[in-house]
């Protein structure tokens, strides 16, 4: 009796881990609806989208990865319309490379810089409590946390993506060179708008 038990234990289990397996590849092969306008005109069928891109630059740190940003134009050819805005790719470096990219729409970038400048004053003081992060989270995946660390100083974190999220860290001082790649992103739009 225990003998059968134990098999039927053994088969809930196996059932249970072939079912989780199976949702979670499910649930990764559906494609996302798009969250962002640039998002959803690139990816129009049936008509010649061009896109037009400008390289702002990126963060690098050896260890941790890199953040890449670039201005945007589509234009869908047929009828003249066009979407203006950013992408940030986030690369991760290990065995197996990982990267993500988030779409910003033109008319978020303002408020991703006051975001930025927001979250880099952000002190241990703001909490009672013994550490603290202040986060800013775009339409398109893109998030950007300060926070405090181990060892006292403020940290930075970047992702993109929802599932799975690409993160990379880096030290405070670095937070105002990817304001500047934002900043110099819009401004490449500004002049050709």
């Amino acid at each position: 009796m225990k003998t059968i038990q134990q098999l039927a234990l053994f088969i809930l289990c196996a059932a249970t881990i072939y079912s989780t397996r199976t949702n979670a590849q499910t649930i990764l092969q559906v494609p996302q609806e798009p969250k962002t306008k640039i998002e959803a005109f690139e990816a129009q069928t049936g008509l010649v989208i061009i896109c037009g891109f400008s390289k702002i630059g990126s963060i690098n740190t050896a260890r941790a990865g890199n953040v890449s940003v670039q201005s945007k134009e589509f234009l869908d050819a047929s009828t003249g319309k066009r979407e203006y805005g950013m992408t940030i790719e986030v690369k991760k470096p290990g065995e197996v490379a990982t990267e993500s990219t988030s779409y910003i729409d033109y008319d978020e970038i303002d408020s991703l810089l006051k975001g930025i400048d927001y979250i880099s004053k952000v002190e241990r003081s703001a909490t009672k409590l013994d550490y603290f992060h202040a986060d800013y989270h775009t339409k398109g995946d893109f998030k950007i946390s300060t926070f405090s660390a181990d060892s006292g100083e403020t940290m930075v974190a970047v992702s993109s993506g929802d599932y799975p999220e690409v993160r990379v860290f880096f030290g405070l001082a670095k937070l105002a060179d990817l304001r500047a790649l934002v900043a110099n992103a819009k401004a490449k739009l500004d002049a050709i708008q």
